[in-house]
């Protein structure tokens, strides 16, 4: 993927309508259930991880992203795009190259076990190929041969260009940015084994807008849509 493919993600994602009734619309609704039903079964040695984690994660990040995105004014086909598209997004998670262990650690992770985990990225396409090879309709829409690609690779993007892929600013588009958003703002309100207390949506707000050597988001993000999003949260909670 071409990262400078990314500046013109919202005009991609205004062109088409994943919901349509047409040869794109019937093909891939069935192949999208059997990925999000592989998702949610997957399992980590017991830990029932797709079920209890990954399919909810998947589920509040798209939504929180797609209402975001209407909050915004976004019309209501990109909206559904971005629903449907990064549900998908993670799928990388549920590689065969992976331990299903490393999801279910008892323990904060090493280094090594976060470069490892952080692969989901890279290998997303992978895995999505597998659901779709062989049918051209799909493989060719630009649902499948970019947006869930792009989605899924550079959700862990920042502004600051120190993202996993150094992506710089002007080739992420608002949509791209809001995947971003969501994401670090959904991490950040799961509650870790090793943390005493779930953060509250102002505490993981806060912590996502402060700024100094000590942040870890300090120029992750566009501080306007940031605060619009911070607007629109606690108008939520």
């Amino acid at each position: 993927m071409n990262s400078t493919i990314l500046a013109n993600i919202d005009d991609v994602m205004v062109s088409y309508n994943v919901r349509d009734s047409n040869d794109f619309g019937q093909k891939w609704s069935p192949i999208a259930q059997q990925m999000w039903q592989d998702i949610t079964s997957y399992d980590a040695h017991g830990a029932q991880y797709g079920e209890k984690q990954l399919a909810p994660h998947l589920s509040r990040i798209s939504d929180d992203g797609a209402t975001f995105l209407l909050y915004l004014g976004y019309p209501e086909n990109v909206v559904a795009n971005f629903n449907d598209a990064y549900r998908l997004s993670d799928i990388g998670k549920i590689d065969k190259r992976y331990n299903p262990e490393i999801w279910s650690l008892p323990h904060r992770p090493t280094d090594e076990e976060r470069i490892l985990k952080r692969k989901h990225t890279e290998w997303a396409p992978d895995v999505i190929q597998t659901y779709t090879n062989g049918n051209e309709i799909v493989q060719n829409h630009p649902h499948v041969n970019h947006v869930i690609p792009a989605l899924s690779l550079y959700h862990h993007e920042r502004l600051d260009s120190k993202g996993p892929f150094g992506l710089p600013a002007g080739n992420m588009g608002v949509v791209m940015q809001v995947a971003c958003i969501v994401d670090a703002y959904d991490g950040d309100r799961i509650q870790r084994p090793h943390q005493p207390a779930q953060r509250t949506p102002k505490e993981a707000l806060d912590r996502m807008g402060a700024k100094g050597a000590d942040s870890k988001y300090d120029g992750a993000f566009d501080a306007d849509l940031l605060d619009a999003y911070r607007q629109f949260k606690l108008k939520q909670s």
